[in-house]
């Protein structure tokens, strides 16, 4: 009969791997594990597919730069300034063509009131937060008193305690700008610091929220190359997934306020965008393709006068400008009404436009 300690002798002990071999070991296994995965998963759909919504739960890769500045377009961007140079207007334009690298910056990276284009990244935070499975569109979330908004939007006008999905809150934010459902929003993801945090993270430099909507003195601020570098990484399919940015696209092709960028395009042509009216400033930025498949970033704020539409008219005539240089093509571009002698505004903020 063979005893334990000759059990030990026939059957040496195996001495352990040195650590450097183990950790070559361990890696190798993690690849393969890897690799099986990836191929084992159908197409498009994995462990955070969530048939319910359609969304891809994924943490995105992030990455330094989302597109590359290559080709300056200095005879566009010489039209841009000789269009905005008029009295008392000061206006930020970036274009970026991302497949190509062409460009144009025209005090791009200056610090503008935001208005409502605050928006713009509000809603990227929540479909990251969506994607990492902290929120869900069909959950209900409660209008407080203490989170109503004046200006733009109609959850003003419903009773405290009402309750509303956050997909119908969050696109009326976006679609009618809703003061209100911004609000709601950036309450419920930790408030104006977390937003914060989140946009210094991904780069946003000019980008903060001070005040809650409707912010009539224009402290919240932001960049025409913030927002445009902010859409770059979404179009790039970083900060959300590509399910969740094609959601992204429907909702800011929805947007009510059509009288800006969308009025220098020529038919046939898509805009996902997002604009912003305060007294002081006028914006729009977005994401325009056109029926040829030219497909560009643009985002314009002219700080203003009380109300001039001066402003809004140059937005107008650069949209058209834009679209004219980047595609190439101006044989089917609208014809825009032009400037008129600027008027006199009551000075009082029931006069005043927040979209």
């Amino acid at each position: 009969m063979q005893t334990r300690s000759t059990l030990k002798k026939k059957c040496p002990r195996r001495q352990p791997l040195p650590p450097g071999q183990r950790l070559i070991l361990y890696l190798s296994f993690a690849c393969a594990l890897a690799f099986a995965q990836v191929c084992l998963w159908p197409s498009g759909k994995h462990p955070g597919w969530n048939q319910a919504q359609g969304i891809t739960r994924v943490q995105p890769v992030m990455l330094k730069q989302p597109f590359e500045l290559q080709d300056e377009l200095k005879e566009l961007a010489a039209k841009i300034k000789l269009a905005a140079d008029k009295p008392r207007l000061h206006a930020g334009v970036f274009v970026v063509e991302p497949a190509l690298g062409r460009f144009v910056d025209v005090d791009g990276q200056q610090a503008f009131p935001a208005a409502s284009m605050i928006k713009l990244p509000v809603f990227v935070r929540l479909l990251a937060a969506l994607d990492r499975q902290e929120v869900r569109l069909d959950q209900r979330l409660v209008i407080r008193a203490d989170l109503i908004g004046g200006g733009s939007g109609y959850l003003q006008w419903r009773p405290a305690g009402t309750k509303i999905s956050l997909k119908e809150t969050a696109e009326l934010m976006m679609i009618v700008s809703d003061n209100t459902a911004t609000n709601m929003i950036i309450d419920l993801l930790g408030g104006k610091e977390a937003f914060n945090k989140d946009f210094a993270d991904w780069g946003l430099e000019k980008t903060r929220i001070n005040e809650w909507l409707p912010d009539l003195e224009g402290t919240n601020k932001t960049s025409p190359y913030d927002l445009a570098f902010l859409l770059g990484k979404v179009e790039q399919g970083e900060l959300i997934c590509r399910a969740t940015r094609d959601y992204m696209y429907s909702v800011l092709e929805r947007t009510k306020t059509r009288t800006l960028l969308p009025m220098g395009l020529p038919p046939g042509t898509k805009i996902a965008h997002k604009t912003g009216d305060i007294g002081r400033l006028v914006g729009d930025g977005g994401i325009v393709t056109a029926a040829c498949g030219k497909r560009y970033i643009v985002v314009v704020q002219v700080e203003r006068p009380f109300n001039d539409r001066r402003a809004n008219l140059l937005i107008r005539q650069l949209s058209r400008d834009i679209y004219a240089s980047v595609t190439g093509d101006s044989s089917h571009l609208p014809a825009l009404a032009q400037a008129q002698k600027p008027r006199c505004y009551p000075h009082h903020r029931r006069h005043q436009r927040r979209s």
